[in-house]
């Protein structure tokens, strides 16, 4: 019985789009006028619009390779000869370079929670495109496990099996679907909205104070005719406002009772930084790289730099990059190719970084000189093919040899 009514709202959120995503997340009890936050909707919000730019052009800008094993030299080296190589590297499609066609990607995932991209083959069964599908025209049948296509805007219709579909997850519940990062926080942005649209409504009206006008003794003791009276003093009032007085004078026997929020609601709506920890949250961004917080210090923002860059985009790099290799690759070559993307070009606007970096894999030998010089476009320099490593850790036993060489040569 569960199944199928799964099968149900899968195929009734695919089908209908993102919003109907988001009212299913509403039965769990939000108010009745919490304002519905469709994934478009969800980028006038800049807390998340920052968030979503970050992390999609994060991924955007990695290089990724394709790597074949050198059996002489027993190490992977890059492909650059390959088909596969000039696809995923430069322009996966005639529509997208690489930068495009993962920055759409990475943000069809957060917004809409899935991401589906065809590969398309020739008759030698190579790779020739890579085609990113358009967003709510695939619905996966969880039961048959299949995907049925109709991208009108690609041309694709049809229905494919698990093996010739790319499907980029989001946060999933089942394993099978992801769920959009929007409809998970379909509370906190209905907070955002009402705060923005409570903002906008107050410098509308030109910041125009709203009360309630009551008799002097409670409008529970007026008559039929008072009551006439206090709407024709009300409806003056607010005219005299419009038209742009800023003192209105009030009967002596009615009271003016201004509508106004409490000092902490207000100071949430002023800020709106609490919302905008919980949105930082949702995305696993810290909240600096939001420009929530007011560190800037050079210090203070390398830690959320450094967590970006290991739980924010690690996770989904190697996602992608294991479902490009299960896709793309034959099963016999797993173990001899490799699609990795390079993360070494996230420290390419970071100098202090880089510098460090490329200190320690110069003195530990892993890279040497003239390596280190071909990834900054320098020309080689004569001795720089040769590994240098730290000579300031020595072993005991070296230490001994040597004082004992030195007290022969010297006793000689």
């Amino acid at each position: 019985m569960f199944k199928p009514l799964r099968t149900i709202l899968r195929f009734f959120s695919s089908r209908s789009g993102d919003r109907e995503v988001a009212k299913i997340q509403y039965f769990g009890g939000l108010p009745a006028d919490m304002p519905a936050v469709s994934s478009e909707g969800s980028l006038k919000i800049s807390a998340v619009f920052s968030a979503v730019k970050l992390i999609s052009e994060g991924i955007a800008r990695l290089p990724l390779g394709v790597y074949r094993h050198n059996d002489a030299t027993k190490q992977f080296v890059l492909d650059v000869d390959s088909q596969l190589y000039s696809v995923l590297r430069w322009q996966p499609n005639t529509d997208m370079t690489s930068f495009n066609l993962w920055r759409f990607a990475t943000q069809q995932m957060l917004l809409l929670g899935n991401a589906y991209l065809l590969p398309c083959k020739n008759v030698y069964g190579d790779i020739e495109e890579l085609l990113l599908l358009s967003p709510h025209s695939v619905n996966y049948d969880i039961m048959r496990r299949r995907y049925i296509v109709e991208d009108e805007v690609n041309n694709i219709r049809g229905i494919f099996g698990r093996d010739q579909m790319i499907h980029l997850r989001n946060v999933s519940i089942d394993g099978l679907q992801g769920e959009s990062t929007v409809a998970m926080a379909a509370k906190t942005l209905g907070i955002m909205v009402l705060a923005d649209n409570n903002t906008a409504n107050t410098l509308s009206s030109g910041g125009r104070i709203k009360g309630l006008l009551s008799g002097a003794a409670g409008p529970n003791a007026l008559g039929a005719a008072s009551k006439k009276q206090l709407e024709s003093v009300s409806d003056d009032i607010e005219e005299k406002i419009r038209s742009g007085r800023t003192v209105v004078s009030v009967p002596e026997d009615m009271k003016f009772q201004p509508i106004t929020l409490s000092p902490a609601d207000a100071k949430v709506l002023e800020s709106k930084q609490i919302t905008v920890r919980d949105i930082a949250r949702f995305f696993r961004v810290h909240p600096d790289l939001l420009y929530e917080g007011s560190n800037n210090t050079y210090k203070a923002a390398e830690v959320p730099n450094v967590m970006f860059l290991t739980q924010t985009l690690e996770p989904m790099l190697v996602q992608i990059e294991l479902e490009l290799l299960t896709k793309l690759v034959p099963r016999q070559l797993w173990g001899r190719r490799k699609l990795l993307f390079d993360r070494e070009a996230m420290y390419s606007t970071d100098l202090t970084t880089k510098s460090s970096y490329y200190s320690g894999m110069l003195s530990t030998g892993i890279y040497t000189v003239n390596e280190l010089r071909k990834k900054e476009g320098q020309a080689p320099v004569p001795g720089g093919d040769n590994p240098l490593v730290s000579a300031n850790l020595r072993t005991l036993q070296d230490i001994i040899t040597d004082n004992n060489a030195r007290n022969e040569q010297n006793e000689n």
